[in-house]
């Protein structure tokens, strides 16, 4: 009988541990102290900020399972909504950066034309035979007005 209880000795001081455990944090939940911080915030805890401190009763309460449940589809619908919020910001994003992309390239394209228009002596253009035909001067200064326009409006100066 002696070697039973030997043999049965940790299992019991296991047992009383464990029910020790389980009761701790029932026990502090009933010590709950409210204090207020150096920055003016009130604080509850198991402990005392100071030795006078005193003791306060929260009172727990169950959720209602329906106001829980409409809580819950509350906001799953501000989730999908903040959800479908970022996507359309995203897209909006990218389409802005593809116009702004388009606008440089357009503005590159215009500058690069005025300049090959102003730095040539003479400009011409190629007829059906693939011959030369060169433009008069005034042809020329309208051509490189026309390309100055185009650029400035472009690029915005």
């Amino acid at each position: 009988m002696k070697d039973a209880r030997r043999a049965f000795a940790p299992c019991r001081h296991v047992a009383v541990a464990a029910a020790a455990l389980l009761l701790a944090p029932a026990l502090r939940a009933q010590e709950v102290y409210k204090s207020i911080d150096a920055q003016g915030r009130v604080v509850y805890s198991d402990r005392g900020m100071t030795r006078d401190a005193p003791k306060t009763t929260v009172r727990v309460e169950e959720p209602d399972p329906a106001a829980a449940a409409r809580l819950a589809k509350e906001q799953q619908a501000l989730n999908e909504a903040d959800a479908e919020r970022t996507k359309r910001q995203a897209a909006d994003d990218k389409a802005r950066a593809a116009a702004e992309k388009k606008k440089a390239d357009t503005c590159k394209n215009a500058r690069t034309q005025y300049y090959r228009m102003a730095d040539a002596r003479r400009l011409m253009q190629r007829d059906a035979e693939g011959n030369p035909v060169y433009y008069s001067d005034e042809q020329a200064d309208a051509m490189r007005e026309q390309a100055r326009k185009a650029m400035t409006a472009a690029c915005g100066s």
